[in-house]
Parts: structure tokens; sequence; C-alpha cells
């Protein structure tokens, strides 16, 4: 085996991958819908135990929950965010493949503020 251990691990790969998804899709349906976007961040973060990894205390290696950040800026009422957040969620792949497998938690924040969706 080889590498520096620096670059992103596999689950990192695994993990991204909803964020990639959910920014793609929230730019097309905020296009589709008028939205305008200032600007969009996503992050994402997932907690497991690491001992699964590695075969101690039988314990399983998956990932027990995973948190889905937005942050958009936007001229436009908070509202219309929502509404596209919504959509978001309903027609990303990566998310309803992982909803059907683990806890997943979506946080929005529009201009700053949190916002329940």
């Amino acid at each position: 085996m080889g590498g520096t251990g620096k670059g992103p691990t596999p689950t990192d790969y695994f993990i991204a991958s909803i964020g990639f998804c959910e920014n793609a899709i929230f730019v097309r349906k905020a296009s589709l819908a008028g939205l305008s976007v200032d600007s969009l961040e996503t992050t994402v973060t997932g907690s497991w135990d690491r001992r699964g990894l590695f075969e101690i205390d039988n314990v399983a290696p998956y990932f027990i929950g995973i948190t889905v950040e937005t942050k958009v800026s936007t001229r436009d009422p908070v509202e219309r965010v929502v509404q596209v957040a919504k959509e978001t969620h309903r027609r990303c792949p990566v998310h309803a493949t992982l909803a059907r497998a683990t806890d997943l938690t979506f946080k929005l924040v529009v201009n700053g503020q949190s916002v329940q969706i």
C-alpha cells in the first residue's frame, strides 16, 4: 500500500457525493424557478464509528448520521428558496438513496439566517 494519507478517503468522496448532487440539482431548479442565487455553499458532515473499519468491538462500519447544510445568498424571498430546497431533496437520487439507509439531516441558511424546511 502506498500514499501519504493526506488526500481524501473513499468515505470523504462518498459523503461529498450528496453535496455535489444537491448543489447541481439546486442550481438547475433555481434556474427553472427564476430564483436568483448570489452564492451557494454546501457542507456535508457524517458520523460513524471508525472502530467498525478496523473490526474492533463488533462495531458496524456504516454512517449513523449525515448532515447537509446549504447556505444560499439571494435577493429573493426566503419562501422561494425553501421551495427550491424541498424540490431539490425530492429530485436528488443520492438523497433518495441515503435517506433510506441512514438518518439524514438538512439545514438551510438563507442570507445568513437558519430557515426551517
